[in-house]
């Protein structure tokens, strides 16, 4: 994202005025004050936040405030609601109640954008659109429609503006976020610059139902030949970038454990049918759906499970599924060395971590569970114990590894209505053995051993460059060698104030040794002025500050 120029701020001006506002109406004032926005804050607003401090805990102000400023700060607090890592928990628990419901727009703004978009006539694609949307969201909403070939689809519209209000929040969002790492040790702790790339990258994905098609695409590819899951088609010919068409199609919600049982359909086969295909996403696929809640599940008569909604997906690249597979085994294990160590092998860490420290929280959380039957451990909730131990070590965890952790929480969920006695914990525990043989295959081990070979090969040829361009580097006199000893300055302050002791200790014997000598020597006009006596009380002054340094420094 671009730094706001001063033409584009001026242009946002009025937008940064609200934003501000409301957050101060809300108490959080304090943010435009430390990121220097203080100045387009009103005495009004300020005064209402002092006004409302008792009336509601801060998450929940926080959470008013959100709502407030419309769908990009809506969306936000959904994003942050699965960092655990960055986020307190009681901020956490109200972040989860954000609601994305708002109200329809009229369907005549509906006919005008399907006519822009796809430049036809309604009646030319369409034999019929239900005006009553299915749902109704931030971004878009959907409506039930059927083709001109008879065949039932639901169709993705999105917002009117829409676009233009979240890019504008967007680049004001960065604009603040800059401002704050600059200038808050907490900003720049957290790294929220890069925070707000994570979340724009997120969202403006969602703006292009494009991309949310391709999703769907290779979500079915992945799953392509499967018998236990389906995806709906997406009509390509008549989708863009802000209208999705796809294939309606009937099933059974999952949530309705009674109806699957009417139509003879063992609510424990589809709970073992969602274990299995959202493990495989994770661990083997590293392409998953980040919300998979009984409103974006299905069941169909034969059984099949039916995942819908790809606007939000989670990509876990291959080296951070493997260190995934390897923490799921040492939790099974009570291995706390292997968790801490695959925990901090996931997360970025930026200061050092008392690994003493967290070893005994890890052992203290594993005693939790240890000895607990498989099926009574929530997978999901271990992991987001694991995850709030990293906020208190500072450890930051991927955000696609959070979003993983969130994925397997709502399967668990779902599956307490399904099969109670189904253990996610025991089956991830097959499966990342599964994975974990596969790892040993002699064609993979083949394939690594090529792979490491390469990565040696291509190190060995630039170690000569390399020593070529430090020697020079030291010929040319700009190696610099920084020596800096942790525990040297305490001692330098230590050696410091003995030698100044020493020396004011010297100084008050040789006063008192002087100012003898003097009193048994002096005689003239010198015998008139009490010099020994000034000395002797000069010397007896500095031994009192003396003894009191002493004194107050607690080492004598």
């Amino acid at each position: 994202m671009k730094r706001l120029t001063l033409a584009r701020r001026s242009k946002h001006l009025s937008r940064y005025r609200e934003i501000v506002n409301v957050l101060a109406r809300h108490g959080y004032g304090f943010i435009a004050d430390q990121a220097g926005l203080r100045g387009l804050l009103s005495r009004h607003s300020l005064e209402e936040g002092d006004r409302g401090a008792g009336v509601m805990t801060p998450p929940q102000r926080l959470i008013k405030a959100l709502g407030e400023l419309g769908p990009t700060f809506i969306k936000l607090g959904q994003l942050m609601s699965t960092r655990p890592d960055i986020v307190p928990r009681d901020y956490l628990v109200e972040l989860e109640k954000l609601q994305d419901q708002v109200p329809a727009f009229p369907f005549e703004q509906v006919e005008e954008l399907l006519q822009r978009e796809l430049e036809l006539d309604r009646d030319q694609v369409f034999q019929s659109i239900e005006p009553v949307p299915l749902a109704s969201a931030s971004i878009g909403q959907v409506h039930r429609a059927r083709l001109k070939t008879g065949e039932d689809a639901v169709v993705k519209v999105q917002r009117p503006d829409v676009e233009r209000i979240i890019e504008t929040d967007v680049e004001v969002m960065f604009d603040v976020a800059r401002l704050l790492e600059a200038r808050t040790a907490w900003g720049k702790h957290y790294g929220l610059v890069g925070i707000m790339e994570e979340f724009a990258h997120s969202l403006l994905g969602e703006l292009d139902y494009g991309r949310e098609g391709r999703n769907a695409d290779r979500m079915a590819q992945l799953f392509a030949g499967d018998q236990r899951v389906a995806i709906p088609r997406v009509f390509w010919e008549i989708s863009t970038r802000r209208v999705l068409v796809m294939e309606y199609v009937d099933f059974i919600k999952i949530s309705s454990v009674d109806r699957l049982r009417e139509e003879k359909i063992d609510p424990r086969v589809v709970a073992r049918n969602l274990v299995e295909s959202v493990l495989m996403q994770v661990y083997e696929f590293g392409f998953f759906h980040t919300d998979p809640h009984p409103g974006n599940l299905g069941v169909l008569p034969e059984g099949r499970l039916l995942l819908m909604d790809f606007g939000q997906v989670g990509r876990i690249d291959e080296p951070t599924r493997e260190k995934a597979v390897d923490l799921i085994l040492a939790m099974v294990r009570y291995d706390a060395e292997g968790v801490m160590k695959s925990l901090l092998e996931i997360g970025i860490v930026r200061d050092r971590v008392d690994r003493a420290s967290l070893r005994r929280d890890l052992v203290r959380l594993q005693d939790k569970y240890y000895g607990l039957p498989l099926v009574e451990i929530h997978v999901g909730e271990a992991l987001k114990e694991l995850v709030d131990l990293s906020f208190t070590y500072r450890v930051r965890i991927p955000s696609e590894f959070v979003l993983a952790i969130k994925c397997l929480m709502t399967t668990e969920g779902v599956l307490e209505q399904l099969d109670p006695k189904l253990s996610l914990l025991e089956m991830a525990e097959g499966f990342a053995k599964g994975v974990l043989r596969k790892r040993m295959e002699p064609a993979r081990l083949k394939k690594t051993l090529s792979k490491t070979l390469l990565e040696m090969t291509g190190l060995a040829q630039s170690i000569p460059r390399r020593t070529e361009n430090v020697l020079s580097l030291i010929e040319a006199g700009e190696v610099k060698l920084q020596l800096e000893h942790h525990n040297l300055r305490p001692l330098s302050r230590s050696v410091n104030t003995f030698t100044n002791r020493l020396s004011l200790s010297i100084l008050i014997g040789s006063l008192v040794i002087g100012s003898s000598f003097i009193a048994r020597s002096t005689d003239g006009f010198l015998r008139t002025i009490p010099i020994a006596e000034i000395g002797f009380i000069a010397a007896a002054a500095m031994s009192v500050w003396l003894i009191l340094s002493i004194i107050r420094s607690g080492r004598y």
